[in-house]
C-alpha cells in the first residue's frame, strides 16, 4: 500500500502545474486513487501535504478543488487521531494537530499567548549564552535582587521566586517587558536567553490547510501565466484597497501572523505590525495583497520597512517586505515552498505594481542572497535568470555586460546553461529595476555624509552632533521640540542630521521635514508622500 501511494504522489506531484484539460482530468484520476489508500507517515505524508496545498491554491475545476480540499480534512483527521495515539508526526510543518517549537520576540510571543487555536508552552531554553540571573538582577525589583546573586541555576531560581512552570512564558516576557523602550537591549536579551516555546494546536485551524482567508470567489486556473508583458502590468491601475471592519481586519492580521508561526519564521513587519497601517488589495487571478509598517519603536531611520504577504485564493503563499526611500526599494520576495512551481513571476510583478502605486517607487533592487549568495538553492534553480526575466539588470557595469552576454548564448544556444561559477559571479552585486529616467538617490549617501561630518568637523563626538543638529534644525523650522513625544524626538533626530550635512536651508524643504517628524511613527503612508516632495 505504502508503494502504491508514493507511485501515485509522485504522479501527482509531477501533474500539479499543468493545467489543460488531460493534466486536469489525469490529476483527479490521481486524487481518486489516493483518496482510497491509508495515509502514510513521514515524508509522504509532508509531500501529499504540500501538493493539496499547491492544488487548493491553483484549482484547475472546482471538481479538483474539492477533492483536494476533502483530502485536506483527511489529513487533519489523520493527525488528530496520531496526537491520541502519541505517534511521531514530522514538527514545525504546519501539518494540523503538529507542533510547532521555535523561539519567537517577545512581541511576536506576547501576541500568540493570546490566541484561542493553540497552547503555548515553555520548551527548553535551547543554547543559552547568558543566565536569567543575569537579566533577573537587571529587571526585578531591588527587595528581590539578592536572589540573583545566590548562584542558582535557572530551575532553582525560579522555584525560589515561586514561578511555576506554567506561568513562566508569562513571567519572562513581563521581565523583557521592562526594556521595551530600549528594543536593541531587549533583542539582546531575548537572543542570549535562547527561549524556545511550542505551540501546541487544539483545532485545526493552526495549520497552513486551514490558516486562510475566506473569499468571494475561486479563481480556477486555465493555465499557468508564465508569459506576460510584465511592464504592462507593473503600470496596470490598482483597484481601490479594500475597505475592511475592524473584524475583517484583525482575522486577516491573525492569517498574516499565523503563515509565519506555522513556518517558524518572523519578520519583522509581522512581529510588530502597526496594525491600522494594514492595506489590502484584490487583485486578479485569484492574487490578494497585503501591506503593513511597523510600529514606532522598531520603524528604522529615514527609510520604511513596509511587509507584505500575498494570497493566492485566499492561502498565504509568499511573504517578504520592501524597504522603501523615495523613489527607491529594496526588496525581498520569498515563496512558501508548498507554493514553488506556480506563477511566481506573476506575483512578484503584482508585487512591484503594489509598491509602484502605493509609494511611487520608481527604483527597485533585489540584493545577492534573493538569487545565490550564501543561498545554495538560489544559485541551483538559476534564480538570477528569474529576476533578470522580469526587467532587473546587474547595477555593475562589468557584471551588466556579462549578463547579456550569457543571455544572448541562452537564446542562441540550444540546452545552454550559465555555469555555477557565472551565477556566483552575479552574485557580487545588487540587481535592479528601473522604471524611471534616472537612477534615484540611496539613503547610504546620507548616511555617508553624516559619517564624513562627524569625523571632520566633530571629531567623532556623536552626542555633540546629534544635540547641535536638533538645535540647529529647531530654530531653522520652528519646531518646540519640548513639545514632542519619544517617538517623535527619534524621527527629529533623523531629519535634523539629514537637513545639517546635507546644507538644507530653504525653507519650503525645512516644513517639509518638520511634518515628517510627526508623521512617521503614526503614518507611514503620508510620510512617503512628503519624502517624495522633498526628494524629487
Amino acid at each position: 500500500m505504502k508503494n502504491k501511494f508514493s507511485i501515485a504522489l509522485h504522479a501527482l506531484k509531477q501533474a500539479a502545474n499543468k493545467f489543460d484539460v488531460e493534466a486536469n482530468d489525469n490529476k483527479k484520476r490521481l486524487l481518486h486513487t489516493l483518496q482510497s489508500i491509508p495515509l502514510p507517515a513521514g515524508k509522504y505524508q509532508l509531500e501529499y501535504y504540500n501538493a493539496l496545498l499547491f492544488l487548493s491554491a491553483y484549482p484547475g475545476d472546482g471538481l479538483l478543488l474539492k477533492f483536494s480540499e476533502k483530502e485536506l480534512k483527511r489529513l487533519a483527521l489523520f493527525g488528530k487521531q496520531n496526537r491520541i495515539q502519541q505517534k511521531p508526526v514530522p514538527q514545525n510543518e504546519g501539518l494540523p494537530y503538529t507542533e510547532t517549537i521555535t523561539r519567537f520576540s517577545p512581541a511576536f510571543l506576547s501576541w500568540l499567548i493570546l490566541q484561542k487555536d493553540f497552547k503555548v508552552v515553555f520548551d527548553s531554553f535551547h543554547q543559552p549564552t547568558m543566565s536569567l540571573n543575569e537579566l533577573l538582577n537587571l529587571s526585578l525589583p531591588a527587595l528581590l535582587k539578592h536572589e540573583t546573586t545566590a548562584g542558582l541555576n535557572n530551575e532553582d531560581l525560579l522555584h525560589t521566586l515561586q514561578v511555576k512552570p506554567s506561568q513562566l512564558i508569562a513571567f519572562l516576557l513581563g521581565q523583557l517587558a521592562q526594556f521595551k523602550t530600549w528594543p536593541l537591549l531587549q533583542d539582546f536579551f531575548t537572543e542570549r536567553l535562547d527561549l524556545y516555546v511550542k505551540l501546541v494546536p487544539v483545532n485545526a485551524q493552526f495549520s497552513r490547510a486551514f490558516n486562510r482567508l475566506p473569499i468571494e470567489q475561486v479563481f480556477y486556473q486555465p493555465e499557468l501565466l508564465k508569459h506576460f508583458n510584465h511592464l504592462d502590468l507593473i503600470n496596470q491601475s490598482l483597484p481601490p484597497q479594500v475597505d475592511s471592519t475592524e473584524k475583517d481586519r484583525q482575522q486577516l492580521i491573525k492569517v498574516i501572523k499565523y503563515a509565519m508561526a506555522l513556518t517558524a519564521r518572523e519578520t519583522d513587519p509581522t512581529s510588530f505590525m502597526q496594525d491600522h497601517s494594514v492595506r489590502f488589495f484584490k487583485l486578479e487571478r485569484g492574487v490578494a495583497i497585503a501591506i503593513y509598517g511597523m510600529v514606532p519603536q522598531r520603524q528604522l531611520p529615514l527609510e520604511s520597512y513596509v511587509g507584505f504577504t500575498v494570497f493566492k485564493n485566499g492561502l498565504p503563499v509568499s511573504y517578504g517586505g520592501a524597504w522603501v526611500f523615495g523613489l527607491r526599494a529594496r526588496i525581498g520576495i520569498n515563496i512558501f515552498e508548498a507554493f514553488r512551481g506556480g506563477e511566481s513571476g506573476y506575483i512578484m510583478c503584482q508585487l512591484l505594481r503594489v509598491y509602484k502605486q502605493v509609494f511611487g517607487v520608481s527604483f527597485f533592487e533585489a540584493e545577492p542572497f534573493q538569487y545565490g549568495l550564501d543561498n545554495p538553492d538560489g544559485i541551483a534553480s538559476g534564480a538570477f535568470w528569474f529576476y533578470y526575466r522580469y526587467g532587473f539588470r546587474p547595477v555593475d557595469d562589468s557584471l551588466l555586460q556579462l549578463s547579456t552576454n550569457e543571455y544572448i548564448k541562452i537564446k542562441s544556444r540550444k540546452n545552454y546553461r550559465s555555469s555555477v561559477k557565472t551565477l556566483i559571479r552575479f552574485t557580487q552585486t545588487n540587481m535592479a529595476l528601473n522604471l524611471g529616467k534616472t537612477i534615484p538617490p540611496d539613503l547610504t549617501l546620507v548616511t555617508e555624509k553624516v559619517l564624513a561630518v562627524l569625523k571632520k568637523d566633530w571629531h567623532d563626538n556623536a552626542v555633540q552632533i546629534r544635540q547641535d543638529a536638533i538645535d540647529w534644525f529647531c530654530k531653522k523650522a520652528g519646531l518646540n521640540k519640548d513639545q514632542l513625544n519619544t517617538d517623535e524626538i527619534k524621527v527629529l533626530e533623523e531629519v535634523a542630521l539629514w537637513a545639517l550635512v546635507m546644507k538644507i536651508n530653504k525653507s519650503k524643504q525645512l516644513q517639509l521635514m518638520k511634518q515628517m517628524v510627526f508623521t512617521k511613527p503614526t503614518d507611514l503612508y503620508t510620510y512617503q508622500q512628503l519624502l517624495l516632495k522633498l526628494l524629487v
